[in-house]
C-alpha cells in the first residue's frame, strides 16, 4: 500500500504484461490501476451488497489525483447510504441517444401513423448536428436546445427553426412515455420565432429567369424536376419517389404515393408529358429520378435549388414559392378556390383561402355594381340595372 499522491502516481512504472494496483493507505478501495501500455486510471473496488465490485473514476492525468480521492470518498459514502456506484455507471452508459430516439420514433411513430413522415426524416437529417446524434438523451440540455433553434432560424429561416423544435418536443414527450428519457423534455418551452405568412411567388420576369438559369444547370434530373414541380403545385418531397409505374400515359395521369393526404392523382398537361417522355431514366430505372441513395432516387432539392436562385437572381425564393407561385397564376386566371385546393392537394378549403385576396377582380366588379345601385353610377358610368326579382315559387 502507499498513499496515493501525484509524485507516486507518476512514478509507478508499467508491468511487463496484463495489470498491476496500487492501492491507497488511507481510503479503503481507492487504487490506481497500470497497465502494460503506461495508461493509468483511477479505480474503486470492494464488495457492494455482497458483491465484488470495481468502478472506473478516470483516467491520470486527465483526472487528478486530488479530484480522483474526492470522488472515491464519494463512491464510499453513496455504498454507505445502500446505493450501487457500479449499477449507476452502467445504466448511464445504457441510456438512449438522440440517435436511438430518432430510430424508434421513426419506426414506432412517424412511419405508422402520419403520412408527411418523410418531412420529419428530412428535418431530422438536414437540421440536426452530427454531433447530437451520439449524445445521451439526458446530456441535450434546454439551453442546447435553444442555441440549436437560433442557429437555424439564423442560417435557415425561423419557420424552419420553428418545426424542428416542434418536432423534437414531440419526439422527447413521446421518449419520456417510452421510458428512454427520465428528465424533463428539454425541448419544452422554448420560444418559438414569430411567423408572419410569407407570400412570395415568381413573377413572370422572375419565372423567365429561373427558366434561362434551368438551361445551365448540368444534372437533367434537377432541369426535369424544378419545372415539374412548378407546374404540378407538387410538395417538395412528393415528386422525389415517384416511380415509372406511377405514371399512365395513356391517361396522362401520375399517381403521387406519398402525400399529407395519402396517395394523390394529378392531371399532367402536355407540358409535362413532353419533359417525362425525355427522361433517360425511362426504361432504365424503375424512379424518375434515381440516384445512388439508399432510397434509389433523389432525397434532397435544396442544393441544387441554391444553385438555380443564385444564377436566377431570386435568392429569397425558396423551392416551397413555386407551389405558392402555381397557386396566385391559378387565381389570376379566375379558377376558383376549390378547383384550386384540389390542384394543390389541400385536406382543407381554409387552407387554400390564403389566397383568396389575390382573386380580387370578381369581387371588385361585384362591389362597383352594387355600390353604382345604392348610391348611383360615377360620373360618365351608365347607370346599372338592378337585379331581377327572385321568381315567385
Amino acid at each position: 500500500m502507499a498513499h496515493l499522491t501525484k509524485a507516486v502516481v507518476e512514478a509507478a512504472e508499467p508491468p511487463a504484461g496484463g495489470q498491476i494496483f496500487l492501492r491507497d493507505d488511507a481510503i479503503k478501495g481507492f487504487a490506481l490501476r497500470v497497465i502494460a501500455t503506461g495508461a493509468k486510471s483511477f479505480v474503486w473496488e470492494g464488495r457492494i451488497r455482497g458483491r465484488m465490485r470495481r468502478v472506473t473514476i478516470g483516467r491520470y492525468p486527465d483526472l487528478p489525483v486530488a479530484a480522483a480521492r474526492q470522488k472515491a470518498t464519494e463512491i464510499r459514502a453513496a455504498i454507505g447510504r445502500g446505493e450501487d456506484p457500479a449499477e449507476a455507471r452502467q445504466a448511464e452508459r445504457k441510456q438512449a441517444t438522440l440517435a436511438d430516439l430518432s430510430t424508434v420514433y421513426m419506426e414506432r411513430h412517424a412511419r405508422p401513423h402520419k403520412r408527411s413522415w418523410r418531412e420529419d426524416e428530412n428535418l431530422l437529417q438536414r437540421y440536426i448536428p452530427a454531433g447530437w446524434n451520439s449524445r445521451r438523451l439526458s446530456d441535450i440540455s434546454r439551453a442546447d436546445v435553444a442555441r440549436l433553434h437560433a442557429k437555424i432560424g439564423e442560417e435557415h429561416g425561423q419557420s424552419a427553426a420553428n418545426h424542428l423544435i416542434r418536432l423534437l418536443r414531440a419526439m422527447f414527450n413521446l421518449g419520456r412515455d417510452w421510458e428512454m428519457l427520465k428528465v424533463d423534455n428539454p425541448a419544452a418551452r422554448i420560444k418559438l420565432f414569430s411567423e408572419n405568412p410569407r407570400e412570395r411567388y415568381l413573377t413572370p420576369e422572375e419565372l423567365a429567369r429561373v427558366n434561362a438559369a434551368l438551361l445551365e444547370e448540368p444534372d437533367w434530373r434537377w432541369r426535369a424536376y424544378f419545372p415539374l414541380a412548378l407546374m404540378l403545385g407538387t410538395r417538395r418531397n412528393e415528386l422525389l419517389s415517384v416511380r415509372w409505374a406511377d405514371i399512365d400515359f395513356s391517361a396522362r395521369t401520375m399517381v403521387l404515393p406519398e402525400t399529407k393526404t395519402g396517395r394523390h392523382l394529378l392531371p399532367l398537361p402536355q407540358a409535362a408529358i413532353a419533359i417525362l417522355e425525355t427522361l433517360p431514366s425511362s426504361g432504365q430505372s424503375e424512379w424518375i429520378f434515381p440516384s445512388k441513395s439508399a432510397s434509389g432516387h433523389i432525397v434532397e432539392p435544396a442544393k441544387a435549388w441554391q444553385r438555380l436562385r443564385k444564377r436566377a437572381g431570386v435568392p429569397d425564393v425558396r423551392i416551397h414559392d413555386l407551389r405558392h407561385t402555381l397557386a396566385s397564376w391559378l387565381v389570376g386566371a379566375g379558377y376558383n378556390l376549390p378547383l384550386i385546393g384540389r390542384a394543390l392537394n389541400h385536406s382543407q378549403i381554409a387552407t387554400t383561402e390564403r389566397y383568396a385576396h389575390l382573386a380580387l377582380a370578381p369581387l371588385r366588379e361585384a362591389l362597383e355594381h352594387t355600390a353604382a345601385l345604392m348610391f348611383g353610377p360615377s360620373p360618365g358610368e351608365p347607370k346599372p340595372e338592378p337585379p331581377a326579382p327572385p321568381a315567385e315559387g
